[in-house]
């Protein structure tokens, strides 16, 4: 089993340019992976790219990507030029990320993140964007990447909002390199069970994020960790867990997506406060494995 953390815990941004401080920050922090932002690997030089490579293999820390797609990438889109478009965007995006050594690609890949500016038709969602995942598979698996469809709350999407209909787009694609990712934090708004979501789920668990009801870092409470725990066992779970914690206020994770209105932190909070409070939070999960 992998842990990994995500960037935006550490900035108020989805995106930066300090990757290689944060591959050590995360390895001090006792963490196996850092989760970066899709936007910026498609253009970086390859000066930042051999520096991050060098940063993972020092600190043994492995980059993964994730984000959400917009209208120009959405792979369910009706209009065939614009679906053939977003799939060869999505070819490059694959190539982009191999380069980093990356092996995961995780979010709303599949149609496009809160945009809800069209007609909703699921069946044809769910059609077009099988017909693109087929061919991204295939492309995937040349580069050994994992393209993990992530079920988010209705707010953000309206294709996956459950587990069931996760694995049923999965199904349709059925291939072994097109994927689940599932985040407790969604499937508090709209599972009816979170252990049984990862039960269907199963073997086409890719990824899996974890953070608290309110997205601070997971800690005791409500949720029922143990249980979520016990199911990621029982189905022999061990991908990467990857901890999301969107705390920041007045920057892009705020304003595009995150929806983070009101400090989750101590008006204190230090760099030494953050990473003493996601140890915290990595050793209680960890304490139930």
């Amino acid at each position: 089993m992998k842990f990994g953390i995500c960037y935006c815990y550490w900035s108020k941004d989805w995106e930066g340019n300090d990757y290689p401080k944060m591959i050590e920050r995360a390895r001090a922090c006792g963490f196996d992976a850092l989760e970066i932002f899709w936007g910026r690997t498609l253009t970086m030089e390859q000066q930042e790219v051999n520096e991050i490579l060098a940063a993972s293999k020092a600190n043994d820390v492995e980059i993964y990507v994730s984000g959400g797609f917009g209208k120009e990438e959405d792979l369910s889109q009706a209009d065939e030029t614009e679906r053939r478009a977003a799939v060869e965007k999505s070819k490059r995006l694959i190539e982009a990320i191999a380069r980093l050594g990356s092996h995961n690609f995780s979010g709303i890949n599949y149609g496009a993140w809160c945009k809800f500016d069209r007609p909703i038709d699921k069946e044809k969602s769910f059609e077009q964007s099988a017909k693109s995942l087929k061919e991204i598979g295939r492309c995937a698996a040349d580069y050994n990447v994992s393209w993990n469809m992530e079920v988010v709350n209705r707010f953000e999407n309206y294709m996956l909002n459950t587990a069931a209909e996760a694995r049923k787009l999965a199904d349709m694609v059925d291939h072994p390199n097109i994927n689940i990712l599932l985040d407790i934090f969604h499937g508090m708004i709209e599972e009816d069970d979170l252990a049984e979501a990862i039960r269907t789920a199963g073997s086409k668990l890719g990824h899996y994020h974890m953070g608290s009801n309110n997205r601070r870092p997971p800690r005791p409470g409500f949720l029922p960790w143990q249980q979520v725990v016990d199911a990621l066992k029982e189905i022999k779970y061990d991908r990467c867990i990857s901890f999301e914690p969107l705390v920041r206020t007045g920057g892009s994770v705020a304003l595009e997506g995150g929806n983070v209105w009101r400090n989750m932190l101590p008006a204190d909070a230090d760099d030494t406060y953050l990473d003493d409070l996601i140890k915290e939070s990595l050793g209680y999960i960890k304490g139930m494995f």
